[in-house]
């Protein structure tokens, strides 16, 4: 009895055993599922707030420009959606022309000064352009939906566009600017995005404008 009894608790643990193994293995591919959507979540995003006085967006904007005055600043509307690497962000501003045109001279040399300094092994190197672009500006490979309250009229809007070239592949990151005062309601507006493998021109096709940078030796 002893002899039965024995190989009865043998078999019981056995059985737990393999069922245990089957039961993680029927549930591996579901759990590396579940973790993956888990890792993958914590580069995506977005963030929006609308009609902020000055200072209070100043407060949540990293993006804030030094030289802004948030007294000059009547309101702000900003959405952000962002992925792992790429990213699209709106503005619409209520506020003085002189902190109008220095917001605008602070992103668009930002964007210059950014794109240039971030050629690496990774890149072949970086094609920019300032120039002038009738509005609504594009909204080129956006991350997320435009918000509603982002309804840029139909006027010159100043732009700054980049091509990151990746080495020894026919792709990049497309980076733009996009800014607009509307003098008649007081408003600027703004589209600033990046995104891996958009392809704003050919390779060595920059739009005409003010070129500040270009890839030495193209083929």
């Amino acid at each position: 009895m002893a002899g039965n009894g024995w190989r009865t608790v043998r078999t019981d643990v056995r059985y737990l055993f393999y069922a245990g193994c089957a039961g993680v293995f029927v549930l591996a591919p579901v759990l590396c599922v579940l973790f993956l959507m888990n890792l993958l979540s914590g580069f995506a995003g977005e963030s929006e707030f609308t009609q902020l006085s000055g200072s209070a967006a100043r407060q949540r904007l990293s993006a804030w420009p030094e030289g802004v005055d948030a007294e000059e600043v009547e309101s702000v509307s900003y959405k952000v959606e962002y992925t792992r690497d790429s990213y699209s962000a709106w503005y619409r501003l209520q506020l003085s022309a002189d902190a109008a045109s220095t917001w605008m001279n602070r992103i668009h040399r930002r964007q210059e000064d950014w794109s240039k300094q971030s050629v690496d092994p990774l890149y072949e190197g970086c094609e920019g352009v300032h120039r002038t672009i009738t509005g609504p500006p594009p909204q080129h490979r956006q991350a997320g939906d435009t918000p509603s309250w982002w309804t840029p009229p139909g006027i010159d809007f100043r732009t700054t566009e980049v091509m990151l070239w990746y080495t020894n592949y026919d792709s990049g990151v497309g980076r733009a600017t996009y800014s607009a005062f509307d003098q008649s309601t007081g408003v600027l507006w703004v589209y600033d995005y990046a995104s891996q493998h958009d392809i704003l021109w050919p390779h060595g096709s920059i739009p005409a404008g003010d070129v500040f940078s270009t890839i030495e030796n193209d083929t």
